[in-house]
C-alpha cells in the first residue's frame, strides 16, 4: 500500500497508473481503514503471543 497526501482530492481510494488503488491519507478515514486493518490486528497478535508464552 503507497501512503499518498493529496487534500484536493475527496476520494479516499486513488487509482494507481499500473492498475489498483492507495490511501489518501489526507482523509481521517484512511487513518482509520490503516489503524483497523494493520495495527490492531498486530497489537492482538502480539498480546496473545505474549500471553501464551508467559
Amino acid at each position: 500500500m503507497a501512503f499518498e497526501k493529496d487534500p484536493s482530492d475527496p476520494r479516499v481510494f486513488l487509482p494507481r497508473p499500473g492498475g489498483g488503488v492507495y490511501l489518501n491519507f489526507a482523509h481521517g478515514i484512511a487513518w482509520a481503514i490503516f489503524l483497523s486493518m494493520t495495527v490492531v490486528p498486530l497489537a492482538v497478535v502480539v498480546g496473545t503471543t505474549l500471553l501464551l508464552l508467559l
